[in-house]
């Protein structure tokens, strides 16, 4: 171990015990036994011995913020009281060892920024106790292992940013506890299960960047606490199910670049918490719903590139928070309402490229917040000055 800020100097193989070593915190006496071992963040380089397997009693392995590389030592497979784990921000390469499905106390597996590559093992649901797998930033491939469904109590995965394929397995319903599912830019594939829909206590839903396909479940609808859906680049069809109006705690809905169709349901007009709403370049017909002017926090709503028709509802101009608006290469017909800058607190007025007529409102000049404002591409009469 290369060590040259010199942050263990006090390290030294002579001593009776290590318990006096920087990073290193022992059990009490008279058998003192290594517990915790902390070297994060201290420039550190080199492979991580197999020896480190003979810590029996470790319960808190912390690497992370260094430039140890190698691949991870099959042996921390014995360290059988690990609770944390936590490896990143390294260079570690190869593959996760199977036998790490050993470690049936660890709580927290955190191996992101790293250069891992292969599969995530079977043997990972053997990890009774985990809440806490986080490996984002590495080359992981294969699917996602149907053992998954075995850790009850698992809260947070976040794997985005590999190349993990196959399809979202339907054992992921069994994990009851899981509050965030991140897997964005991964390669997966396939419908979302409707199994999705059994974990009540999820609240960030971040699948972005992948190539789901069919139809988003509405079963979707029975997680209730989901702050964040994050469905955007991917292949999705079918329509929006009316049932996201049960998402009372929804602040962000992104499903922008897919192929969904149909109507927008009016039961959006329920997500009362709602602060971003991006459903551009889809296949989305009918009218804009009116409900989406009862959002009162509504901060940002993006409904461009669709085949929206009707007329822009004079609702909306009740968003007093709204900052960006675009409603751009659709269908849509009629007049811009007069009272679109009454809150005046637009930056983003983006309507160009539709079917509008009638004079452009005056009124636009009340938009002293505005930054850009697209028109062009209608049958607008009229002018104004800024």
């Amino acid at each position: 171990m290369v060590d040259t800020l010199h942050h263990l100097d006090n390290w030294n193989a002579r001593d009776p015990t290590p318990c006096a070593w920087r990073g290193v915190n022992c059990s009490l006496p008279p058998n003192p036994a290594v517990v915790s071992l902390d070297l994060s963040n201290m420039n550190l380089s080199g492979i991580v011995a197999p020896s480190i397997g003979g810590l029996a009693k470790l319960t808190y392995l912390h690497l992370s913020f260094n430039g140890f590389y190698g691949t991870i030592p099959a042996e921390i497979g014995n360290c059988s009281k690990l609770e944390v784990l936590n490896l990143f921000n390294n260079n570690f390469v190869g593959s996760i060892p199977p036998e790490l499905g050993k470690l049936s106390r660890l709580v927290t597996f955190n191996l992101c920024n790293n250069r891992l590559h292969g599969p995530i093992p079977d043997e990972i649901g053997n990890m009774a106790s985990l809440e806490n797998l986080v490996g984002y930033s590495n080359n992981l491939s294969g699917s996602i292992p149907r053992s998954i469904g075995k850790l009850k109590n698992l809260s947070t995965v976040r794997l985005g940013q590999n190349l993990i394929s196959g399809k979202v397995p339907v054992e992921i319903g069994e994990c009851l506890n899981l509050t965030e599912f991140n897997l964005a830019l991964n390669k997966l594939s396939g419908p979302l299960p409707k199994e999705i829909g059994r974990l009540s206590f999820m609240t960030n839903l971040v699948l972005w960047g992948n190539l789901l396909s069919g139809v988003i479940p509405p079963e979707i609808g029975n997680c209730t606490d989901l702050k964040i859906i994050a469905l955007y680049d991917n292949n999705l069809v079918g329509q929006i199910p009316s049932t996201i109006g049960k998402f009372r705690s929804l602040e962000k809905l992104y499903l922008y670049r897919n192929s969904l169709n149909g109507t927008i349901p009016s039961e959006i007009g329920n997500l009362s918490l709602v602060k971003e709403i991006d459903l551009s370049e889809n296949y989305l017909t009918g009218g804009i719903p009116k409900e989406l002017g009862t959002i009162p926090g509504l901060y940002l709503l993006f409904l461009f590139k669709n085949h929206l028709t009707g007329s822009i509802p004079t609702r909306l101009c009740g968003l007093r928070n709204l900052s960006g608006l675009d409603l751009s290469m659709n269908s849509l017909t009629g007049q811009i309402p007069k009272c679109i800058c009454k809150q005046s607190n637009l930056v983003v007025l983006s309507l160009g490229s539709n079917m509008l007529t009638g004079n452009i409102p005056h009124e636009i000049t009340n938009c002293k917040s505005l930054v850009q404002l697209r028109l062009g591409n209608n049958s607008l009469t009229g002018s104004f000055r800024p």
